[in-house]
């Protein structure tokens, strides 16, 4: 464990009491007041009225409004099953979670899974930058990187096949923050996303909206659905269908580049009892242009560069250090998954999701090339070095998830058991050549078009990574007491020949690896709605390269054993009675260990020790409130503090030109404190009657810019604005239409949102505009 030393917990606290936004609101506003008791002689007749139960969610699916899967009311989600898999509510589980409704994704215009992370405490996005938001979605949570998952089963990551999830196609965003591979498997210390796919209601449904603004972009998309029609036959008041689509194209961030993407997801649900549904969900998706993935130097970017003939300066936003005959990220997608849940009866229920997923990525690039010494500190002129090269990647990818969840007492004691097994085989295909230099680029007068040549692809490599886990949970409930314990054993293999292709030369991997993590917790829930809690988990990431020394081994030596990673986590959650108000603060201490670097004893410099550790101390802050029928408001603080508590090695000082070691350094592109605050206010009478505003502020601390921590990042601090207006209050014949503006980063604030060195930064986005128009029935 990380030393907790008083005085750095001591500054911690301090700066998080200066600075959160929480406070204890009550909320005015209420639900109607009772129904009168009528007459008994009096008939009344009513209309047919179409129900779909939301009380709180409990049922086969778990998807209606309000449960643990379904629709989030205004801002605030009440349960989630991200860090149980059980309708666990949140103010009972003890650890932390954020929810993202789809609300939030609208009121802000997230047109990435990165910009609706944006307002999440411990959440630091585009460490690409705005450039690459499109393309990846990449994101830390405490620092560091974590994996995604789409309705609790795990999507492949290789970068340039990498599937991305647009948002429009989200119901919601839950996170778990901190080491979850007790339920999900070999995953990262930070925590895992988990996006929830919409699905059919049995209600009719449907919308259209077309947008425009940003870099000359225009977007569209549709998203209809409801139960099938009775004429349709006998059975069909047990089918709903949804079909959700969009298409978006337009230019990237940088001069030069382009943005196009369209996807098709449709899905049918059949239900032919309220205990048993099983959902059906396609999709295909097309993204031939993504904007780019290159960077800028930290000289021309973060300090003023002498260009030459008297010009001194910073780079633009818009910079872009590649070439348009050879930039390309080709990827398509397709997937069919099912959801199936059975309710026994009122003491057991059955869950099992699979998907079977198909991507294909072509990607290619002329970029800043990493050189410090090129691109270095005291870098000037005009001239920018670069490198080109690229892979064509191809994953097959098959998930399957399955568990029961049984309540029963035993004596003065509630239980709620999951016994589950869930299994992944990514199968990936890449072909890979070298990296080589490219012709430079004038920064005084670019030219884009130069007559570069691609070099060949020299390897090909089929790699098959598997792995299967059985897990157990017990949430065990004395009067107001829970107590949480669970398990799970995972086997894990890569495995597969990667051939040279210019001699026919095959290398076989074969990296077995297996792990047991766990997961205790205790919770206590006051009647006054506080509920404080500790915790303890835990997550493993097997090791695929490098062997260690053991002459038990043979000459070969042994596979490394997993990066590990525990936490432990205190907080309080407080959910005020009769309100719909939820404030959550907690304070962490996160290790990883077991990272690999060489072995520095001599003779031995082919094989690695396991030394690396790596620290982070912190605390967080959350408030999400729907303070009225009018009125919504999501605030957040975080503060980290990250470090390499155990190392070995060095790194090389770009400004003095000595190697320095690692430990007692902190990472990169990880800021030390974040701040956020998001409101959105709707007038429901008077003058203003229709209007909506609302806005939001975004303060990104300072981060370290390279290993050996010779200059930071500077803070910034960004607006959104966002303006809506129902058109029915224009004329009557509008019902159903509204029109939205948003504004992101409003000031146009010149920013980096982080760089790995002097070689690599890169700048978020530039002021952007959208206006959307949408019409629902």
């Amino acid at each position: 464990m990380l030393p907790l030393s008083s005085r750095r917990v001591g500054n911690i606290v301090q700066r998080g009491l200066m600075l959160t936004l929480l406070s204890g609101v009550a909320w005015t506003g209420g639900p109607s007041g009772p129904v009168q008791a009528q007459d008994a002689s009096q008939t009344v007749t009513l209309d047919t009225l179409s129900v779909e139960g939301t009380g709180n969610g409990r049922n086969a699916a778990g998807n209606q409004p309000g449960g643990a899967v379904g629709p989030v009311r205004g801002y605030v989600a009440t349960e989630s099953r991200v860090a149980t898999k059980t309708d666990t509510p949140i103010v009972e589980t003890a650890q932390s979670i954020s929810v993202i409704g789809r609300k939030q994704i609208e009121d802000q215009n997230a047109l990435t899974l990165n910009q609706a992370l944006r307002y999440s405490p411990g959440v630091t996005t585009e460490q690409r930058g705005g450039a690459g938001a499109t393309r990846l979605d990449q994101f830390y949570i405490r620092g560091f990187a974590a994996p995604l998952f789409l309705d609790g089963l795990p999507l492949p990551g290789s970068r340039d096949a990498t599937p991305s999830v647009d948002p429009y196609r989200v119901e919601r965003v839950d996170i778990i923050k901190g080491p979850a591979s007790v339920l999900y498997g070999q995953s990262g210390p930070g925590g895992i996303v988990n996006l929830v796919s919409k699905v059919p209601r049995f209600t009719q449904h449907g919308e259209i909206f077309v947008q425009g603004g940003g870099f000359s972009e225009v977007r569209g998309g549709f998203d209809v659905g409801g139960p099938i029609p009775a004429e349709a036959g006998p059975l069909a008041d047990q089918f709903a269908y949804r079909v959700v689509g969009l298409g978006w194209k337009g230019d990237g961030p940088a001069v030069t580049t382009q943005v196009e993407r369209f996807f098709i997801n449709p899905s049918l649900t059949w239900r032919p009892s309220t205990d048993t549904s099983l959902t059906i969900i396609g999709n295909y998706q097309r993204d031939p242009f993504s904007g780019f993935y290159g960077g800028v130097p930290a000289v021309g970017s973060l300090f003023p560069r002498n260009f030459g003939n008297g010009s001194i300066g910073r780079l633009p936003v818009d910079f872009y250090d590649g070439d348009r005959n050879i930039e390309r990220s080709d990827r398509t997608q397709a997937s069919i998954s099912y959801i199936f849940d059975h309710r026994v009866n009122e003491n057991l229920r059955f869950h099992s999701a699979g998907r079977y997923l198909r991507t294909e990525g072509n990607y290619r690039s002329v970029y800043s090339s990493f050189d410090e010494v090129s691109n270095g500190p005291f870098t000037s002129g005009p001239t920018l070095g670069r490198f080109v090269g690229g892979t064509r990647v191809g994953i097959d990818a098959y998930t399957i998830d399955s568990n029961a969840v049984a309540t029963f007492d035993t004596g003065i004691f509630a239980h709620t058991a999951l016994v589950g097994v869930d299994h992944r085989t990514f199968e990936t295909r890449t072909l890979s050549g070298p990296f080589v230099p490219a012709p430079s680029l004038n920064l005084l007068n670019p030219n884009y078009e130069m007559n570069i040549a691609f070099p060949a692809f020299t390897a090909d490599a089929r790699i098959t990574s598997e792995q299967t886990g059985v897990y157990f949970q017990d949430q065990i409930k004395f009067d107001r007491l829970v107590l949480t314990l669970g398990g799970r054993y995972d086997v894990a293999r890569q495995s597969g020949p990667t051939r040279t292709l210019a001699t026919g030369a095959i290398a076989n991997q074969n990296v077995p690896s297996d792990a047991f993590t766990g997961r205790a917790s205790l919770l206590y829930l006051f009647d006054n709605g506080f509920a404080p809690y500790v915790s303890y988990s835990e997550a493993f990431e097997p090791i695929v390269n490098g062997r260690i020394f053991d002459t038990a081994f043979g000459t070969a030596g042994r596979v490394p054993d997993p990066v590990t990673s525990d936490q432990f986590e205190a907080g309080i959650k407080y959910q005020p009675p009769g309100t719909d108000i939820l404030l959550t603060a907690a304070a962490f201490d996160i290790r990883r260990s077991n990272a690999t670097q060489t072995d520095p004893t001599p003779g031995r410099g082919a094989f690695v020790v396991q030394t690396g550790a790596v620290g982070v101390q912190g605390v967080e802050f959350e408030a999400r409130a729907n303070l009225s029928e009018n009125l919504t408001l999501i605030g957040g603080v975080s503060l980290l503090d990250i470090r390499n508590v155990a190392d070995i090695t060095n790194t090389r000082n770009a400004l003095t030109g000595q190697n320095v070691p690692l430990l007692g350094r902190s990472p990169v592109q990880v800021p030390d404190t974040t701040i956020s605050m998001f409101a959105d206010y709707r007038f429901l009478d008077g003058p203003l009657i229709g209007l909506g505003l609302g806005g939001g502020v975004r303060y990104l601390g300072s981060s370290w810019g390279d290993p050996a921590n010779t200059f930071k990042v500077p803070e910034s601090v960004l607006v959104d604005a966002l303006a809506t207006y129902d058109l029915k209050y224009i004329d009557p014949t509008l019902q159903g239409f509204t029109m939205q503006v948003n504004v992101q980063n409003l000031l146009d604030e010149q920013y980096v949102t982080g760089c790995f060195g002097y070689s690599g930064c890169y700048y978020g986005l530039p002021r952007t505009v959208y206006a959307t128009l949408r019409y629902r029935w």
